[in-house]
């Protein structure tokens, strides 16, 4: 399943409000679980893991999240994306002790071990867009994220 696919599988939630990286993985899993994509289990992997590898990614302009756990808490793999209304505070993947203000998290849900790192290679790829990440924060709707999203893909042909 490529990167849109798997995006239009899960949710996107656009000026999501949070005040911490946990109620914006709240927000996001509380879809997710409703849908039957993750299992209960799943809210908890997240914090476990990030508390020991964190998820912020520091670019140029727009830095974002992005959070996963194991394949045993996924019942159907899909991707969560959200913008944030406010940044919020996540720890730097290259860095634990540096900060980063997030305003777009993507939240990989896989059920299988190896697709992580794939979808993980692809997200880099579209991430390295900074007009795409622009276009994504001024999304209203899970329709204009996944248009966004669409016009890299058939570029990059991810």
């Amino acid at each position: 399943m490529g990167l849109t696919e798997l995006i239009k599988n899960g949710v996107v939630i656009t000026n999501l409000e949070g005040d911490c990286k946990e109620e914006v993985f709240k927000g996001l899993y509380n879809e997710l679980y409703k849908q039957g994509k993750v299992k209960e289990s799943f809210y908890e992997g997240l914090i476990k893991r990030e508390e020991v590898f964190p998820t912020g990614l520091l670019l140029t302009k727009h830095n974002v999240a992005i959070p996963h756990t194991d394949v045993e808490h996924v019942n159907s793999s899909c991707i969560a994306v959200a913008t944030l209304k406010n940044p919020v505070t996540f720890q730097c993947m290259e860095d634990s002790d540096k900060s980063l203000e997030i305003r777009i998290v993507f939240m990989l849900a896989m059920a299988e071990a190896h697709s992580h790192i794939e979808m993980l290679q692809k997200l880099i790829m579209l991430i390295q867009n900074e007009v795409v990440l622009e276009n994504i924060l001024r999304a209203q709707n899970k329709n204009e994220v996944i248009e966004q999203i669409n016009q890299v893909y058939e570029s990059l042909s991810v």
